[in-house]
């Protein structure tokens, strides 16, 4: 081959290395294109999923902050319908509870009170520790102390007095209720204002939004359930707005507990459950709604760590011993 001729092939393929060039720089904008065009798309999708995602958050907390509305209205107008119908006028109605000189005529309802003041110290477990467990509540009702003005709080079924203890330590104003006199005594001598009482009276004779909390800690697996939807209907009505309803209950979802535990104390009429709690808060009113699963047994952990121990068992059997229904009332009509 020529000179000339090898001179021109290298010409010739240099000009076509310069279109390959020219066309792989164009190619790669092309791309550099597509894949801009791509990432718009991509970010104006993820704008208007998360703008329909928050749409319907907002249309679903709106719709249920109407149903706890409609909620209330149903249970004031249930309200008002029982005092009309109470007769003679002034009168409790059939299912207030007794009072309790009716049942001491033997003697046998002081040596109730008797009994179950030693079975909570045997067995509830001591001040010291039960003030540790109900510590976890108190933001709960700093806030809403906060939220209504500094207004009281209520405890039902105060027993030795260990919360309102906590509450007086924190500067919280607290009234505490008890139909047992031996444990009523027991708190008054230290110092804190406990009342003998149910909790159907002292609701009752409680003003319209007068209370910043009321709370129950181990008292509604002891009553009717009647006598539960009861307290928790008044409550609605004595609760200032932004107050909050608390119950804790023993959390049968832990085996040992529904099995074992739950019938040491046998004035314990039934369990109460979350679902069951959860329902009666909405069909009250209260919104929103808080549960929460509180006080693993002590060998969770270390069933837990076992090689090869199902972790969901661990739970079942080693779980949240108590169980905890947080309702707020709205600090304004939807």
């Amino acid at each position: 081959m020529s000179k000339l001729k090898r001179v021109g092939n290298y010409i010739a393929a240099i000009f076509k290395l310069g279109r390959t060039e020219r066309m792989a720089k164009e190619t790669y904008r092309n791309m550099q294109t597509i894949e801009d065009r791509f990432a718009g798309w991509e970010t104006r999708e993820r704008q208007l999923r998360n703008g329909v995602k928050q749409m319907v958050q907002s249309e679903t907390q709106a719709l249920m902050a109407r149903n706890a509305e409609l909620a209330r209205n149903f249970t004031e107008l249930s309200r008002r319908l029982d005092q009309i119908l109470r007769t003679p006028a002034g009168e409790q109605p059939i299912s207030t509870p007794a009072d309790p000189s009716d049942r001491d005529e033997s003697g046998i309802g002081a040596v109730m009170d008797s009994f179950y003041h030693r079975l909570e110290n045997k067995y509830r477990g001591t001040t010291s520790d039960i003030r540790n467990r109900l510590r976890i509540y108190l933001p709960d009702v700093e806030s809403a102390v906060i939220r209504t003005g500094g207004k009281p709080v209520m405890d039902i079924g105060c027993g030795r007095g260990e919360w309102l203890s906590l509450l007086n330590d924190t500067g919280i104003t607290a009234l505490g209720i008890d139909t047992n006199p031996v444990q009523i005594a027991d708190v008054q001598e230290k110092g804190l204002d406990a009342r003998q009482g149910d909790a159907r009276s002292a609701l009752t004779d409680a003003e319209d939004n007068s209370m910043a909390c009321i709370t129950a800690h181990h008292l509604i697996e002891h009553l009717p359930f009647e006598e539960v939807l009861w307290i928790t209907r008044e409550a609605m009505r004595v609760l200032a707005p932004g107050g909050v309803l608390l119950f804790e209950t023993p959390n049968v979802r832990n085996v040992l507990v529904g099995a074992t535990s739950f019938h040491n104390d046998p004035t314990h009429l039934h369990p109460m459950t979350d679902p069951v709690l959860t329902v009666l808060f909405e069909t009250v009113g209260f919104h929103p709604i808080e549960t929460r699963h509180l006080h693993p047994h002590e060998k969770l952990a270390e069933f837990m760590a076992k090689p090869g121990f199902d972790p969901e068992l661990a739970n079942l059997m080693f779980g949240a011993q108590d169980l905890a229904i947080l309702g707020h009332k709205p600090l304004q009509e939807a």
